[in-house]
């Protein structure tokens, strides 16, 4: 069956534009979790930006720790922007968990964290218990800073949470988060990449035909 060339380029055109298209989600769906325009939320299930925050409940818990988004008091911490907050108070062994709406793998690279509370009594230790695609888990623990503090300070994941995560669990009595920067499974850029550069192939031969 012969394709006349503009019935190609019609075709490579469209898958093209499709591309394009994934392209852009994918774009709009990585990036930093800033919680701006959310001040004054409060509940278990949050999701900004393709990524979603929920509150792990024990089985048979009559009452529940919530999070919340707010811009900081004089007794909170605070950076001028809003950030979310969570504090356990009900159940010793609710935690936040972490993973994408849609059940892809994702990387996280940086956050900024603090004490919710100001001035801080003590350090906190908030750890990062991220689960791989292939079974196995990696943790990395941040520590804020010491009494008197309550600003916040940006930590770096390290790279073995740059990908394959499939979720990760927040594990702490308390608190703050702002600027969570994740990015998609670099496979996933890379089977895009390999689909632009096929269809590059395709447009060039078909404009030769043209030109012949």
């Amino acid at each position: 069956m012969n394709m006349k060339p503009h019935g190609v380029i019609g075709v490579v055109r469209d898958a093209v534009f499709s591309c394009i298209f994934l392209l852009s989600v994918l774009v709009h769906a990585q990036g930093t979790i800033t919680f701006a325009g959310w001040t004054g939320w409060s509940g278990t299930v949050y999701r900004e930006l393709g990524l979603q925050f929920e509150v792990v409940i024990p089985p048979g818990a009559s009452r529940y720790d919530v999070m919340g988004i707010t811009y900081g008091a004089d007794n909170t911490a605070r950076n001028g922007t809003p950030f979310m907050a969570w504090f356990r108070q009900y159940n010793p062994y609710n935690y936040v968990c972490l993973s994408l709406t849609d059940g892809s793998l994702f990387g996280l690279t940086s956050v900024w964290l603090a004490d919710p509370i100001f001035p801080s009594p003590s350090p906190v230790s908030i750890s990062f218990v991220g689960f791989l695609a292939d079974g196995s888990t990696v943790i990395n623990t941040f520590t804020t800073r010491t009494v008197g503090g309550g600003g916040f300070d940006e930590y770096t994941f390290g790279p073995a949470f740059n990908s394959g995560l499939t979720r990760v669990d927040i594990l702490a009595p308390r608190w703050a988060m702002d600027n969570l920067v994740w990015v998609p499974e670099p496979g996933t850029w890379a089977l895009l990449a390999v689909g632009v550069g096929m269809l590059s192939c395709v447009w060039f031969r078909s404009s030769k035909k043209q030109h012949r």
